[in-house]
């Protein structure tokens, strides 16, 4: 399922029109977006946590020469499913 399909299954679940839809969902995107942005964590009971981890930076190697480098130290989104997800 594509966001497009998302939208419209939100659509037909809720009975209203597709831009409503659009609207809600992008809402939603755009708060876990800014939530995770801001260093929180989001938990959707039943569902789900979606929670900003932080990756220090670390040795790697350059896969082309073989030569030792630093990573970047970062942040990225990490999905943690809830249980009742899980058994799905």
């Amino acid at each position: 399922m594509n966001k497009k399909e998302l939208i419209g299954a939100v659509a037909d679940s809720c009975g209203t029109s597709h831009a409503a839809a659009g609207e809600m969902v992008n809402a939603m995107l755009e708060t876990v977006h800014g939530q995770l942005k801001k260093g929180n964590e989001v938990n959707l009971p039943g569902f789900g946590k979606f929670i900003a981890k932080h990756r220090p930076s670390r040795k790697a190697r350059n896969p082309a020469t073989g030569k030792e480098m630093m990573t970047k130290a970062k942040t990225v989104a990490q999905f943690k499913p809830a249980s009742a997800l899980k058994e799905l």
